[in-house]
C-alpha cells in the first residue's frame, strides 16, 4: 500500500475526518497495513510507559523495556484483535447482524492510534490522565470503527464496543502484575501500586495487634 495514502488518512484523523474509517473499511489492501499502525500505537505507548518508569527510577529498566515495551506491544497487538473479535462476535451472534471481520478489522486500524497518546505519560502530574485519556479516545475511535462496518442499531454497537474493551483491560491489567509486565503504557502503573500493596499488608500483619 502506498504510505503516503496512510499518512493522508492519519492527517486527515487528526482533523477528525471519520470518512477514513469507511476508505479503511472498503480497502482491500488494508488489512496489513492495519495491523502495521496498530502495533506501531501500541509500541509508542509502550515507550511512554518506559520513559515513566525511567523518570520514576524503579529500577530494573531492561526487563521493563523487553518486558513491556516489547512483550507489551505484542501482547496489546493481539488483545485489540480480540477487541474487535469479541465485538464482532456480539454483533454477529448475540445481536444477528452480518458483517465482514476482515473489513472490521480494517475499520478499526486507525482506532488504536489514541495510544500513541501515551508517549507523555512520563511528565509528572499528567501521566494517569493522559494514559486514561488515550484509552477512552481508543474506544470512541473504536466504536466508529465497529459502527461503519455494520449496518447495526448504535446501543447495540456500544454494548459489543465495551465487550470487547473489556476483554482487552481485564487482560492486559493481568498480565501487568508485581513479577510480570507484560503490557504497554498506562497498564504500567500496576507494577508497582501492586508491590506497594503488598508491603502495606505485609506492614499492616506485623504491626498491628
Amino acid at each position: 500500500m502506498d504510505p503516503q495514502v496512510m499518512v493522508d488518512r492519519l492527517t486527515r484523523l487528526a482533523r477528525l475526518d471519520t470518512s477514513v474509517f469507511e476508505e479503511m473499511r472498503d480497502d482491500a489492501s488494508a488489512t496489513i497495513p492495519a495491523f502495521i499502525i496498530v502495533a506501531a500505537s501500541f509500541l509508542i505507548a509502550a515507550l511512554g510507559g518506559w520513559f515513566w518508569w525511567l523518570v520514576q527510577s524503579f529500577g530494573d529498566k531492561g526487563r521493563a523495556f523487553f518486558e513491556s515495551v516489547i512483550g507489551g506491544t505484542i501482547l496489546a497487538t493481539v488483545m485489540w484483535a480480540v477487541w474487535v473479535a469479541v465485538a464482532f462476535l456480539v454483533l454477529t451472534s448475540v445481536f444477528n447482524y452480518v458483517g465482514n471481520v476482515e473489513r472490521c478489522l480494517r475499520a478499526c486500524g486507525f482506532a488504536a492510534v489514541p495510544a500513541a497518546l501515551m508517549l507523555f505519560m512520563f511528565i509528572p502530574g499528567i501521566n494517569l490522565a493522559v494514559g486514561l485519556a488515550a484509552l477512552a479516545l481508543m474506544f470512541l475511535l473504536m466504536d466508529i470503527g465497529i459502527q461503519v462496518s455494520f449496518d447495526a442499531q448504535p446501543g447495540h454497537v456500544i454494548l459489543a464496543t465495551f465487550a470487547g474493551f473489556l476483554a482487552f483491560v481485564v487482560v492486559l491489567s493481568l498480565a501487568t502484575q508485581k513479577n510480570d509486565w507484560f503490557a504497554p503504557g498506562v497498564f504500567l502503573f500496576r507494577v508497582p501500586s501492586s508491590a506497594l500493596g503488598d508491603v502495606a499488608s505485609a506492614f499492616s500483619r506485623v504491626t498491628l495487634p
